[in-house]
């Protein structure tokens, strides 16, 4: 008997809670109702907005490039201590997966911008003024110094370096650092490097009409990791849409030279081998094009 009157109270007590908690659910809904919608705006005061734009003017937005890494909470920590600015800027995380960054000082904010590109594990972070939200280059471009090799010097002319530099990006500077009996020369430009665009590591490249051509390599100071098929900064890899093209004896190379235990000298190694398998893929792919070219042409002038 006791048992049926415990039974009881436990089923009574359960409908109780599943009333409250459907009370809760539909009340919950209920606000969903836009009661107020149709009466006069609010407007904040005047010192709010003061005090807002000023925030603003000493903000900057960051933003990580390569999706798979960017961790916005990552991103609020490690800058700061980047810049040596802890304690020294305030921070927000937007629902963007960017992150707002506010100075006290303007010398602060321009020597974050000055020291630029920033990496977060590796891989290139964005930065832009607040300001500058709903410009079409908001965090499109990265200020890169970008090392010019393989220059002969009767080309080390600033027109020429410029030129060359405008094909990496948008010149804002160029040095030529002329050689002396203890250092060679240095040529280099700074760009602003579209986000979107691959990396250019070598390329040849035709300077006077006529002349030989020229073999160039750049080297992006800052730059950390990129795709190494196709140099994008957006992506690892393994997740390229060059990666399903590569050989096993590619993927092996390419896996022990990003391997961090590899040692400098087998890391060269390994780099002057996929270089050659590359180029050697390059040139078959080209006799390839040619002999079909060739055999097009001949079927033309057969079928003529």
């Amino acid at each position: 008997m006791q048992s049926e009157e415990q039974d009881q109270e436990h089923d009574l007590s359960h409908q109780i809670y599943h009333q409250q908690d459907q009370m809760k659910t539909i009340w919950r809904a209920m606000q969903e109702l836009k009661l107020g919608a149709d009466k006069p705006r609010w407007s904040t005061r005047e010192e709010t907005q003061a005090s807002f734009e000023k925030d603003h003017k000493l903000c900057l937005v960051a933003k990580g490039l390569n999706p798979d890494h960017r961790n916005a909470p990552g991103l609020k920590i490690s800058l700061p201590k980047t810049w040596q600015l802890v304690g020294k800027v305030e921070s927000q995380i937007n629902d963007d997966e960017t992150v707002n960054f506010y100075f006290k000082t303007e010398h602060h904010l321009l020597m974050v911008l000055e020291n630029q590109p920033y990496t977060y594990r590796g891989w290139l972070v964005a930065i832009d003024r607040w300001s500058n939200k709903g410009s079409p280059s908001f965090l499109k471009y990265i200020p890169f110094k970008i090392r010019i090799l393989g220059l002969p010097d009767t080309y080390r002319r600033h027109s020429i370096v410029e030129d060359l530099g405008s094909k990496l990006g948008h010149v804002e500077e160029v040095t030529i650092v002329e050689p002396t009996s203890n250092r060679p020369a240095r040529v280099s430009v700074k760009v602003l490097f579209d986000v979107d665009n691959e990396i250019t590591l070598a390329r040849t490249i035709d300077i006077i009409k006529d002349q030989p051509p020229v073999q160039l390599e750049f080297r992006y100071m800052g730059l950390q990791k990129f795709c190494t098929l196709c140099g994008s900064l957006r992506h690892e890899y393994e997740l390229c849409q060059e990666f399903p093209k590569m050989k096993q004896s590619q993927y092996e190379l390419m896996d022990k030279g990003t391997n961090p235990y590899t040692t400098a000298e087998e890391r060269k190694a390994v780099i002057g081998k996929y270089n050659t398998l590359r180029r050697l893929a390059n040139h078959l792919e080209w006799r390839s094009l040619c002999n079909w070219s060739q055999h097009k042409k001949h079927k033309q002038q057969w079928d003529s």
